[in-house]
């Protein structure tokens, strides 16, 4: 065998090789520059037409799981009421309501909520990290769940402070599955919560997103005021559907809130 001719041969066909690739790295970037000129020819054509947008427009370029719930057996609920109440709980089926120094527990249409008229738990509502990270011990000390929460809104009503959290699922917040803590004169007083959050989540088939320039743009007729959050997440659209669809929630500065099928780019009526 002519060795020296092998060599020549292989050394061209690396050089088309590497010809190749180059050509279709060209492409790729390419791509990657249309899509960014795309993107940022869609937000213009929004704020030609009087959209305001004033904060980051998420990329959404990756395909999304749509999410199920498996509900476990009764006794995750146990460590919770055990923390919470002071109680043994050995009993097999879970009581509606429990009491114990000038606490409550009770299940209620799928959720729990507990109160506390001891003023024993304060946690500091003047510094946000500091109250976050306050609330944050609590779930975990009290057994609440041992997966990640996310601060989802922070604001007063009446006299109390209300804190809104909703648990993450692979870093994306699952919106129906939501603590809320209600804080009088830096009292902890009232929790409620779903009771999802102690189901167990599973991963279903994935599909690419719509982006959420495309949502605006079809539906920029629905937005009316200053867009100063959008955010992907997942949502249990119909009481009778068996999984929860990805939507895009965009929160307006006046506090409403619209969210859209993000796999169809449909407005969601709620009502």
């Amino acid at each position: 065998m002519d060795w020296n001719r092998a060599k020549s041969i292989i050394l061209i066909l690396l050089i088309f090789l590497n010809i190749f690739l180059f050509i279709n790295i060209i492409i790729v970037k390419k791509d990657f520059d249309l899509s960014g000129t795309y993107r940022a020819n869609a937000l213009k054509a929004l704020t030609d037409s009087g959209i305001v947008i004033s904060c980051s427009v998420p990329s959404g370029n990756k395909p999304v799981q749509r999410i199920s719930f498996i509900e476990k057996d009764k006794n995750v609920y146990t460590e919770m009421i055990r923390n919470l109440m002071g109680i043994e709980e050995d009993d097999d089926i879970i009581r509606e309501e429990y009491y114990s120094d000038k606490k409550t527990l009770k299940f209620i249409d799928n959720k729990f909520i507990y109160t506390d008229d001891s003023g024993s738990v304060i946690v500091p509502v003047e510094n946000r990290k500091k109250l976050d990270t306050a609330l944050k011990k609590w779930i975990k000390k009290n057994r609440i769940s041992n997966d990640s929460f996310v601060l989802d809104k922070l604001y007063r009503e009446d006299d109390a402070v209300v804190a809104e959290y909703v648990q993450l699922y692979r870093n994306v917040p699952v919106y129906d599955n939501r603590i809320v803590f209600r804080i009088k004169n830096k009292a902890l007083t009232e929790v409620e919560g779903s009771c999802r959050i102690f189901y167990e989540l599973r991963a279903n088939k994935e599909d690419y997103v719509v982006s959420a320039e495309i949502v605006l743009l079809t539906n920029k007729d629905r937005i009316k005021g200053e867009i100063v959050g959008i955010d992907l997440g997942y949502l249990l659209a119909q009481t009778d559907e068996l999984y929860d669809t990805p939507v895009w929630r965009i929160t307006l500065s006046a506090g409403e809130e619209i969210l859209f099928n993000a796999f169809t780019g449909e407005w969601i009526d709620l009502n």
